[in-house]
């Protein structure tokens, strides 16, 4: 394996000079400014016809949708109009560079089955775009699924599996993300299932330490082993004993927190499977901006890619993630994947600083990436550090 995930989204984020990455979540307020009346507006004939012959059918045949009659025109100027939008929204990041995005899953699923359409609609835009200019892209999907087993597969071949290949026998991949999001909180078996994926080129990430308040509860409690808990003879090999505790405590210099504890073994198991490149792993880490960062993460991964949100509508600072800082090596000045998306996706309203107009998008784009840009650069010289785009 020449390349994996890590080493792509690093290419590509040299590609775009920034460590920028711009989300697609397409929110519905029933009585704020994003409502349908926002969305008719980009609702594009074609593909309202689309998804109107596809309400048709299930409207007909009770299919989906139950036994309540529904307006067809109305939910497909809806889902049209989204789709309409965010093409836009695509387009203008794309004009200004930007080539790393992630849409968010639970945006697309309170469309029910249209939510999968509509998502392949904005990632097959992002395809072409990359088709078109012959560039770099990199597609995340935030959808922090975790399960065990025969469970977990299934999500890595739905959304990992390419628009080429096919995600079961004669149904193709819809969108093709090169990662996504998952929670191990249930152990590593959440990653065993993906191996063939990894060892393929695509990646995880780990859901680790996060950007919502209430995460430090536990991600941030200090873990001591527990000898006195009856395990199965499965269980057992996962037990947290002495020697895995001391093995970390080494590393570290005093004992580890729950959330250090799972970046050790997230290391481990990528390093034991052969997965690295040039010791970068294609499993990333979820290391949100709104908590400022420790230098633990370096020490217990040296090269590896955090996911950092909190940049956008929770007004993470940048300064909070400068630990993060690769300082040697060819991917020196590396810190992770920067993730925006309220501010990115809405750049026209005015609590984001725009005109209100969403007619400026374009410009209110350029604007809000040339502000994150600026902040970016201002941070890394704030902390003395090199920057490296």
């Amino acid at each position: 394996m020449d390349k994996n995930a890590g080493t792509r989204l690093w290419e590509t984020q040299k590609a775009q000079g920034t460590g920028l990455c711009i989300g697609a979540d397409p929110h519905f307020e029933w009585n704020g400014e994003l409502n349908e009346e926002f969305y008719a507006h980009f609702a594009e004939p074609g593909v309202k016809n689309l998804f109107e012959d596809i309400l048709k059918i299930c409207n007909q045949g009770e299919i989906l949708l139950g036994a309540r009659p529904i307006s067809v025109e109305r939910a497909a100027i809806l889902c049209s109009g989204v789709v309409g939008y965010f093409i836009r929204v695509m387009n203008a990041a794309w004009k200004c560079g930007i080539r790393v995005y992630k849409p968010q899953a639970a945006f697309f699923e309170r469309f029910n089955p249209l939510g999968t359409i509509i998502e392949s609609m904005i990632c097959r835009t992002l395809d072409s775009l990359a088709s078109r200019d012959q560039a770099n892209l990199f597609k995340i999907l935030d959808a922090k699924r975790g399960d065990l087993g025969l469970t977990q597969e299934p999500y890595y071949a739905a959304y990992l599996t390419s628009p080429g290949e096919d995600a079961c026998p004669g149904i193709p991949g819809q969108c093709g993300f090169d990662t996504m999001t998952i929670t191990t909180w249930m152990g590593e078996n959440v990653i065993i299932p993906g191996l063939e994926y990894f060892k393929k080129g695509n990646g995880a990430i780990v859901v680790t330490r996060t950007s919502n308040p209430s995460g430090t509860t536990f991600q941030d409690a200090y873990v001591y082993p527990n000898m006195d808990v009856e395990l199965s003879a499965k269980q057992e090999p996962y037990r947290y004993n002495q020697a895995l505790h001391d093995e970390i405590s080494g590393i570290l210099g005093r004992g580890p927190m729950a959330h250090e504890v799972m970046l050790f073994l997230t290391e481990k198991f990528s390093r034991d499977n052969g997965l690295d490149v040039d010791g970068v792993s294609p499993l990333f880490s979820v290391m949100g901006s709104t908590v400022k960062m420790l230098t633990s993460f370096r020490i217990l991964r040296p090269y590896a890619v955090p996911l950092i949100p909190g940049f956008g509508g929770q007004k993470g600072p940048m300064k909070n993630v400068m630990p993060l800082y690769i300082h040697d090596g060819p991917y020196r000045g590396h810190i992770g994947v920067e993730s925006s998306s309220r501010n990115h996706n809405y750049p026209h309203q005015k609590r984001f600083g725009g005109s209100g107009d969403v007619n400026n998008l374009d410009f209110e784009m350029e604007r809000v990436i040339s502000q994150f840009e600026k902040e970016e650069k201002e941070a890394y010289a704030e902390a003395g550090l090199w920057y490296p785009f």
